[in-house]
């Protein structure tokens, strides 16, 4: 991977640029019910859904814990209740290590800084604004109801990118398939879950922007 070529610069954000993942996956619980056992048998189980809409998160949640068919009306249910729960787990989680740091060396190599999530727009601005990260990125686009493959391949489609100049950092499996769909070379954030371990063709895995910061831009 040649940095040197790298013009533009995608961060997933769940796991990568806020250390949210566990928060989300106890707000996803709550979604689903009031029982403590249950929220975290859901929880325990979201973990496993990395770098996958939170469309399909929840209807994969309700085929594993719950008989009903999930109909639409419990279908927007869930997903009202989670805009809420989410904002409140983002906007109090910690930033990762080396998040703020990262950003702003990337904007002196002016190097353009893209947030890419399966989180909805209006949801994520207020997340990223309330964290301070919208002063340190150049675009952000958000998610809903379809894959991270497809925003990625939409997200190079709207400002008409090459891929060869990009670079896309995420934690999860979808992440890393959403990259090699569309030729965008990919770094791996993993804390030791061993996401990738069965998986190659990327740079890593770092266990978080610190240590890729350290290895690759030498700070």
């Amino acid at each position: 991977m040649d940095l040197k070529k790298i013009v533009v610069c995608i961060f997933d954000v769940n796991g990568v640029l806020i250390d949210s993942n566990q928060a989300n996956a106890r707000a996803m619980g709550k979604a689903f019910s009031d029982d403590p056992i249950m929220q975290d048998q859901i929880a325990e189980f979201y973990l496993t859904l990395t770098g996958i809409d939170r469309g399909t998160k929840i209807r994969k949640v309700q085929a594993r814990f719950f008989e009903k068919p999930l109909g639409e009306t419990d279908f927007s249910l869930y997903w009202k209740r989670l805009i809420n729960l989410t904002r409140q787990s983002m906007t109090g989680a910690p930033l990762t290590k080396g998040c703020t740091d990262i950003l702003t060396t990337l904007g002196k190599l002016k190097i353009t800084r893209m947030a890419l999530s399966n989180t909805p727009i209006e949801e994520l601005n207020d997340i990223l604004k309330s964290q301070e990260l919208d002063l340190l990125l150049d675009v952000i686009r958000g998610g809903g109801d379809w894959s991270k493959t497809e925003s990625l391949a939409r997200l190079l489609d709207e400002f008409q990118l090459d891929s060869e100049v990009c670079l896309f950092i995420g934690d999860g499996k979808g992440d890393l398939f959403a990259a090699r769909y569309s030729r965008v070379p990919f770094v791996a954030i993993d804390p030791d879950t061993g996401e990738f371990e069965d998986e190659d063709g990327f740079d890593g895995p770092y266990k978080n922007l610190a240590e890729w910061g350290r290895e690759r831009l030498g700070l």
